[in-house]
């Protein structure tokens, strides 16, 4: 009994190492012999640096650009000589002596060119119309004199105004408010509504230091229109010096 189990255990044993020796061979025939089983290594898991978005800016506001500040204009030269009364005053700008001649301006530029010594407030010129009573005006145009005569008129006018009927002769003025001493030229246009009913200036046959006249945009030589200031205080020196026309 115990040569039978011996037996019984060889045979197994056989078996065993028959199928595994089988199981083998077929393992060669499905790999070649030049096959080799891939070996793939795997890096350590490193760590993926994360790419830090760029930073979103909000349209931020444009910083406000500081204002820029106008030229101060430089102030006149006082040519007043100080205040000889704290009183207002109308100051002919004209020949003192003399004869008074009607110039009929219907159709003319006229202008005269002065330096005031203090603020005034209103500038005009005397204005015959020849017995009419109505039908006439004047277009008057107040400059601050700038550099020469054509730049002066290029530019803008301070004050403007027009005036009709005003009596035969009569001081016709332009209403300025209150301006400072200094510089300007006055332009004045005269109209006809009607025929025969014109206006124009009184004028003197001489020049003198106290202004300069224009006629149609030339200097009027050997001619003082009449022309009044009313200043708001009565200075000693009633009138300045007056630039260059440029027009020479």
């Amino acid at each position: 009994m115990t040569v039978f189990i011996k037996a019984v255990k060889t045979v197994l044993i056989v078996f065993v190492v028959l199928a595994c020796a089988a199981s083998f061979a077929c393992v060669k025939e499905e790999f070649p012999p030049s096959f080799t089983m891939p070996v793939t290594f795997q890096d350590p898991v490193s760590e993926i640096p994360t790419t830090t978005p760029a930073p979103t800016t909000e349209d931020e506001p444009s910083p406000t650009p500081s204002p820029t500040e106008k030229p101060t204009e430089a102030p006149a030269q006082d040519y007043s000589g100080g205040i000889a009364r704290d009183k207002a005053t109308l100051v002919p700008l004209y020949p003192s002596t003399g004869e008074k001649k009607p110039f009929c301006g219907t159709g003319h530029t006229l202008a005269v060119q002065f330096y005031a010594t203090t603020e005034f407030t209103s500038v005009g010129f005397e204005s015959p119309t020849w017995t009419a009573k109505d039908g006439y005006s004047v277009d008057y145009s107040l400059f601050k004199w700038n550099n020469d005569y054509y730049d002066t008129i290029y530019g803008d006018s301070l004050v403007e105004g027009s005036y009709e009927d005003w009596a035969d002769g009569a001081n016709v003025p332009l209403d300025c408010g209150t301006l400072p001493a200094g510089e300007y030229l006055l332009v004045a246009m005269y109209r006809s509504e009607e025929t025969m009913k014109n206006s124009g200036v009184w004028y003197m046959d001489s020049e003198c230091e106290k202004q300069r006249s224009y006629l149609d945009d030339e200097v009027w030589y050997d001619v003082s229109i009449c022309f009044n200031i009313r200043y708001t205080k009565t200075p000693v020196n009633k009138y300045g010096p007056f630039s260059d026309s440029g027009l020479d």
